[in-house]
């Protein structure tokens, strides 16, 4: 070659070397050009392997995520579709078989599980291998919170979402590849927790639904017994002419245990009544409306108050549950001033004279408790102007906001300061003072007032 040739050569090599980003230095000879040349070479062979395996592996990797991309848009339609599925239906548990298939186009499961536990029932849809689902369905008894496992042979992996929200547990969703190479991935788990989450949300509508049903049958259901308590208790009373009575009974919830009455008895005596059942709500309220019969019934036949009290003892005694029971004032007065009282473990009865209270306290165990108690009667006379109080504890326990109870000494000023008042009058300013007194706190007892005042 002549000089000016390999000069060309030379920077073409130049050229070559410096696009690989390879600097080699200008030969002296042509066999060091040639040696230069063949390293080149071979570094470009090796570059050229080297770019194609990179290019598969950016293959693969764009494969993969190509893959990913297309179980994210089989779980947004999933998700859009059982979305849709969900708006139609009320009963969360018809659209079980629905989410099993629309994961399988999302997931691609060899086997699963939809469970659902509503109201104390069952519901359960399933696919693929019964070993596999009993295996699934026992995992699931363990697991609170979303898990991706791989199965323990090796071949295949699950993952199990409990259907858990702050109102309940309602049961799982859980997929497996059991038996295949194929494992599933997070992408997988995503879309089974997205499709869990969307089921749940039709429970939790569902149960809020019949509770918000529920609530209101029963709201419907007290309004009802509330009007039929109401009714049970007296809305006239017998002696204007000799008594001024007024009463008042407000129940701490829709209907309560507390009962007052007033009767005339066999011998033309007055007999008046105020008991309190041991609870409140529907059992308080069906204990009070059979004793009101048994009262009535008794008053009827006995007007001698301690044969009165022994048979209301005994039959409550005999007819109700342990542990319940009614304390109870029972009083009689005749129209000449004479009165009998009986007092079964109730707060004292009170009779205010002039310018003083006084207090008659209890004479027996309250009824049911022990079946057999005997009874004193307590006797004195009332003159023109006395008045008779009786009430329940929900008047004298009512609490304010620190904590102090209204009282016996409370009770007293707002009857004295108010005995020239008529009888119902002075239960209203009763009932008025000891709700103001507890304002502002819940009341936790039924409250009743009855006053007589003897003309």
């Amino acid at each position: 070659l002549r000089e000016n040739d390999l000069e060309i050569l030379y920077k073409l090599f130049e050229r070559i070397a410096h696009a690989f980003g390879r600097e080699f230095g200008k030969p002296s000879t042509l066999e060091e050009f040639e040696e230069k040349l063949e390293n080149l070479v071979n570094y470009i062979e090796k570059y050229m392997s080297d770019e194609k395996s990179n290019n598969e592996a950016l293959q693969e990797l764009v494969d993969a995520q190509l893959e990913e991309l297309s179980k994210a848009y089989e779980g947004l339609s999933a998700l859009f579709e059982l979305n849709r599925i969900i708006s139609s239906v009320n009963e969360p548990w018809m659209i079980l078989k629905n989410v099993l298939k629309l994961l399988d186009n999302a997931v691609n499961y060899s086997s699963a599980v939809a469970e659902l536990e509503i109201d104390n029932k069952i519901y359960r849809e399933t696919v693929g291998d019964k070993e596999v689902i009993d295996y699934l369905s026992e995992q699931a008894k363990n697991h609170n919170e979303t898990v991706l496992v791989e199965c323990p042979s090796g071949l295949g992996s699950y993952v199990v979402v409990p259907l858990v929200s702050e109102i309940g547990k309602y049961g799982f969703l859980a997929l497996s590849t059991y038996g295949e190479k194929r494992l599933l991935t997070a992408g997988d788990k995503k879309i089974t927790e997205s499709v869990a989450q969307q089921l749940l949300t039709a429970v939790n509508r569902y149960v809020m639904l019949e509770r918000e049903i529920e609530k209101k049958r029963l709201e419907e259901q007290l309004q009802i017994a509330r009007r039929i308590q109401l009714d049970l208790l007296p809305r006239t009373f017998p002696f204007l002419d000799t008594f001024d009575i007024g009463a008042e009974s407000v129940s701490a919830t829709q209907v309560g245990g507390d009962y007052y009455d007033i009767i005339k008895s066999p011998d033309g005596s007055l007999i008046g009544c105020v008991a309190d059942v041991s609870g409140k709500g529907f059992p308080a309220a069906f204990i009070m409306s059979s004793f009101r019969s048994m009262f009535r019934l008794s008053v009827k036949i006995s007007g001698d108050l301690k044969t009165l009290a022994e048979q209301f003892d005994r039959m409550i005694y005999d007819d109700f549950e342990i542990e319940r029971f009614i304390t109870a004032v029972i009083f009689k007065i005749s129209t000449d001033g004479t009165m009998e009282l009986v007092n079964a473990g109730h707060d004292p009865l009170y009779i205010f004279t002039k310018n003083d209270a006084i207090m008659l306290e209890s004479t027996g165990t309250p009824f049911g408790i022990l079946g057999n108690c005997s009874y004193g009667v307590t006797k004195t006379i009332l003159n023109k102007g006395d008045i008779v109080v009786a009430y329940t504890d929900g008047v004298v326990e009512a609490r304010n906001m620190k904590g102090e109870e209204f009282g016996f000494k409370r009770l007293e000023e707002v009857v004295l300061s108010n005995k020239d008042l008529k009888a119902m009058d002075i239960v209203d300013r009763i009932v008025d003072t000891a709700f103001e007194f507890s304002r502002g706190v819940p009341r936790h007892d039924d409250t009743t007032v009855l006053t007589v005042k003897y003309r």
